[in-house]
């Protein structure tokens, strides 16, 4: 980890899990450090599931090793850290911090390359994106739910786009590990995956209110479309206990 790094971000851990305290501005400030970088950086948006998964699961756990930002944007992750004293974690909202990104690699003159999401949801995004940032230039799209014929064309274009950051949403096999399973294959720069970002860029969906967000319910407008989702509050319960255990053995 390069001094400003170190400056700028504690890594801490979490049940075991890494993540990192840092402030949005600091985060801002490492963005742009990794803009110009010649290295290759994962961004990680860690929900609480996220966190319990990687516990379990070897290669999401790797993912989060490798990572050069891990930021929580659970309300539970930032409570649950507070509640064992190991870090005062800042929450983000995916969405705002996407915009804020986009807002300072315009300033840069920096790239993006814009992957997921169905093809109308995609296109639509990239004219959204253009309108409100008229100088950002995006060198390129393409849509998910591609197979694996389609996949080694699209490594090769990404590639060869040389972007700066590449921005991925729904329809990646593997959703945020495809980036961990091809970074090496493409060239230094700053990769994110946001779930539904494209669904949100172009309209289809909206972004929770700040107020659901704060109250840790940002999930509660996708149960309709996702009603799986509501299962997600048996493993909160299991995050409670795993919280507790911690705090009485693990002092």
């Amino acid at each position: 980890m390069e001094l400003e790094e170190v400056k700028l971000k504690r890594r801490t851990r979490l049940l075991g899990v890494p993540i990192d305290e840092i402030t949005l501005d600091n985060a801002l400030q490492l963005i742009e450090i990794y803009s110009k970088s010649t290295e290759r950086h994962q961004i990680v948006l860690l929900n609480t599931a996220g966190l319990l998964r990687a516990r379990h699961d070897i290669e999401y756990a790797r993912m989060l090793r490798e990572a050069s930002l891990i930021l929580p944007i659970s309300k539970g992750i930032v409570k649950g850290a507070s509640f064992l004293k190991v870090a005062n974690l800042t929450r983000y909202r995916p969405f705002e911090f996407l915009i804020r990104t986009l807002s300072l690699l315009e300033q840069l003159n920096k790239t993006v390359y814009l992957i997921g999401a169905k093809k109308e949801d995609v296109e639509q995004s990239e004219r959204n994106l253009k309108a409100s940032f008229p100088e950002l230039r995006i060198v390129g799209r393409y849509s998910g739910y591609f197979n694996r014929e389609q996949e080694k064309n699209i490594i090769l274009v990404i590639k060869k786009s040389s972007s700066t950051l590449l921005i991925a949403g729904t329809g990646l096999p593997g959703k945020e590990k495809w980036i961990l399973r091809h970074k090496k294959e493409f060239n230094p720069g700053i990769f994110l995956w946001a779930d539904n970002c494209f669904e949100i860029f172009s309209g289809k969906e909206k972004q929770p209110s700040k107020l659901l967000f704060s109250l840790g319910l940002e999930n509660i407008t996708r149960v309709k479309k996702k009603p799986w989702l509501v299962f997600r509050v048996f493993s909160f319960f299991y995050y409670l206990l795993l919280l507790l255990i911690y705090k009485i053995f693990k002092r």
